[in-house]
């Protein structure tokens, strides 16, 4: 989940041409209603989101009976990060701006 459109598209666009699956949704509502993750799935997540919280989703997705991984996405300065994520330790944080092997790491193959 990405709200800004370009850097949403490029991760999309990086993950089809390595023939991964993917969807990419600009908001969490949007990824409430038309996503099912599951336990094999990794969700990134962008910290600030319109509308839900990036992470609130995160507890929501969290607490699915099958979780899928969580990376959450951040431009934001660390001690930001630190206030919104403060329960949520074991999530991992990506920074922008976006490299693509800091995300392909998060990745099962």
């Amino acid at each position: 989940m990405e709200d800004d459109a370009s850097v949403r598209d490029a991760i999309a666009e990086m993950f089809e041409s390595l023939e991964l699956c993917c969807a990419a949704f600009a908001d969490g509502e949007s990824f409430l209603r038309g996503a099912s993750p599951n336990v094999d799935d990794t969700v990134f997540v962008d910290l600030h989101l319109p509308g839900v919280a990036g992470a609130d989703l995160i507890k929501k997705v969290a607490a699915l009976d099958e979780a899928p991984q969580i990376v959450a996405i951040s431009g934001q300065p660390l001690w930001k990060i630190s206030r919104e994520l403060p329960k949520i330790t074991s999530t991992p944080v990506v920074r922008k701006p976006l490299k693509e092997q800091d995300l392909l790491i998060f990745i099962q193959t």
